[in-house]
C-alpha cells in the first residue's frame, strides 16, 4: 500500500509540493520560535540565578503595630489617641536562628550546599569619586557552589575573597565609575564606620547595567565588622540537586520557624508568567499553521479521491477491502506528514543556526549573539505535531473512499 500511496503521490507533484511546504512551514517556525524563546529563557534564567539561588531564606520584617502597642502600655484605656503613631521596624532584620538552619541543611539529603551572607548598603570611595552599592558578605567558596557567579568574572577570581585579607569584588560598571582596577585599593564605608581600606581583587560582569553599577562582593567577616554586628547573617542562599523541587522545599521549611523562606519561582512571579504567555503564543501560532495545512491536505486527498474513482472502484472489483482503501489514503497522510516534519525540522535547525551567528552588535552575558535554545525535546514535539496534523487530516477523507463500493462508482460515471 506505501508503494501505491507514493505513486499517488509523485502523480500529481505541484500539489503534493504544496503541501509538504505547508507540513514544512508549520514545523520551521515551530523550531525557530521555540529555539529563541527558550534560549531567550535560558539566558534570563542564568541571570536570575547567578545572584540569587534555589530558596532564599531571610530574617521575617517585624513591623511595629500602634494597635498592639497601645493594648500593651494602656490596656484599659479607650480615650488614649497617639498624637503621632509609632511606626516603623521593630528592630533590624536577621535570622533569628543561623546554626538550626545550619544543622538542617547538613542533615538535608536534597541539599547540595548553603553559603550564609551579609547583605547591607555601603558607600565606595576611589579618590574623589564615590559610588553607592550594595555590599555582599559571603563565604566565597561557599558562594561559588551555590550560583554560577564564577563564570561571570571579568579580571581576577572570586576565590581571592578568601585570602584573609580585607578584599573586595567590583561590579564592572562599579568599577568604572570608581576608576578602580584590580590591584587597587579603595575605602569602603557602610556609615555605622569610619572608612576601611579594601584591595580591589576581581571585577565581575554580568552583562545587566542595573547591577554592574550596583553590585560588590566581599568576604563574610570583613563585611560583618565594617557594618559592627559581629556573628550577623541577614540571608541564606540555598542550592538543591533538584531545581524543580524548590517549591515544595520550600513550603516544608516555612513550617518551621518564623524566618522568611522564598523559592526562586516565587521570588520571580512575574517572570514566570510572561514566560507562559510566551508559550502560549508559540504554541497558538504553531497550531494554526498546522491546521491551515491540514486544511491543505485534506482538500488535496478529497480531490484526488474524485479523480482517482476509477481506480478505486478497479480496486474494490480486484479484492481490495474497504480497510485497504482506508490505508491507501491514510498512508499518503503519513508520507506527507513525515516528509513534511522531517523538511521542517531541518530548516529549523539551519535557520536557528543562522540567527545565532548573527553579530547584533549588542552584549547578551559576555556575547553579542542571541542564545539559540537545540533541545531535542523541542524537535521531538515539532515532528510529532506534523504527523498528528497530517494523519488526523487523511483519516477523514480515506473514510470517505473507504464507503464507495464499484457499482456507485460506475453508476456515478
Amino acid at each position: 500500500m506505501f508503494f501505491l500511496s507514493w505513486r499517488q503521490l509523485i502523480a500529481r507533484k505541484k500539489q503534493t509540493f504544496l503541501i509538504l511546504i505547508g507540513v514544512s512551514l508549520g514545523t520551521t517556525l515551530f523550531i525557530t520560535i521555540s529555539g529563541l524563546q527558550l534560549g531567550m529563557r535560558q539566558y534570563m534564567m542564568d541571570h536570575l540565578l547567578n545572584n540569587t539561588s534555589h530558596i532564599l531564606i531571610s530574617g521575617a520584617e517585624r513591623m511595629i503595630d500602634a494597635t498592639e502597642v497601645k493594648s500593651v502600655f494602656y490596656p484599659e484605656n479607650s480615650y488614649v489617641r497617639w498624637i503621632l503613631a509609632p511606626f516603623g521596624k521593630r528592630e533590624e532584620v536577621r535570622l533569628e536562628n543561623y546554626q538550626g538552619w545550619y544543622q538542617r541543611f547538613m542533615s538535608d539529603p536534597e541539599v547540595r550546599d548553603f553559603s550564609p551572607r551579609l547583605s547591607t548598603n555601603a558607600i565606595l570611595s576611589n579618590g574623589l569619586f564615590t559610588a553607592s552599592v550594595g555590599l555582599v558578605g559571603t563565604v566565597p567558596e561557599r558562594h561559588l557552589r551555590v550560583t554560577s557567579v564564577a563564570s561571570y568574572m571579568k579580571e581576577g577570581t572570586f576565590k581571592d575573597l578568601q585570602s584573609g585579607a580585607s578584599n573586595i569584588v567590583l561590579g564592572s560598571k562599579v568599577s568604572e565609575n570608581l576608576g578602580a582596577r584590580v590591584g587597587q585599593v579603595i575605602n569602603v564605608s557602610t556609615g555605622r564606620s569610619l572608612m576601611r581600606p579594601f584591595k580591589v581583587v576581581g571585577i565581575v560582569h554580568f552583562g545587566s547595567e542595573q547591577v554592574d553599577s550596583s553590585i560588590a562582593y566581599a568576604e563574610l567577616n570583613h563585611v560583618q565588622i565594617l557594618s559592627k554586628s559581629p556573628g550577623r547573617v541577614s540571608e541564606i542562599a540555598v542550592a538543591l540537586y533538584d531545581i524543580d523541587k524548590a517549591n515544595e522545599k520550600a513550603l516544608e521549611w516555612k513550617m518551621m520557624g518564623t524566618d522568611k523562606v522564598q523559592d526562586w519561582q516565587e521570588a520571580n512571579k512575574m517572570f514566570l508568567e510572561i514566560i507562559n504567555v510566551q508559550d502560549y503564543t508559540r504554541y497558538f501560532i504553531t497550531i494554526a499553521i498546522l491546521i491551515v495545512a491540514a486544511f491543505g491536505i485534506y482538500n488535496v486527498l478529497t480531490i484526488m479521491i474524485n479523480q482517482k474513482r476509477k481506480e478505486i472502484a478497479i480496486l474494490r472489483a480486484i479484492g481490495y477491502g474497504p480497510q485497504r482503501i482506508m490505508q491507501l489514503v491514510v498512508y499518503q497522510g503519513i508520507l506527507l506528514g513525515f516528509a513534511g516534519g522531517a523538511l521542517g525540522l531541518t530548516l529549523g535547525f539551519l535557520l536557528c543556526y543562522i540567527i545565532g551567528h548573527i553579530d547584533l552588535n549588542i552584549e547578551l552575558g559576555g556575547s553579542h549573539n542571541l542564545m539559540i535554545d537545540y533541545s531535542p525535546k523541542t524537535y521531538l514535539i515539532g515532528f510529532l505535531a506534523a504527523n498528528v496534523a497530517s494523519i488526523v487530516a487523511s483519516y477523514f477523507p480515506a473514510h470517505g473512499a473507504s464507503k464507495l463500493s464499484p457499482m456507485e462508482i460506475i453508476r456515478s460515471e
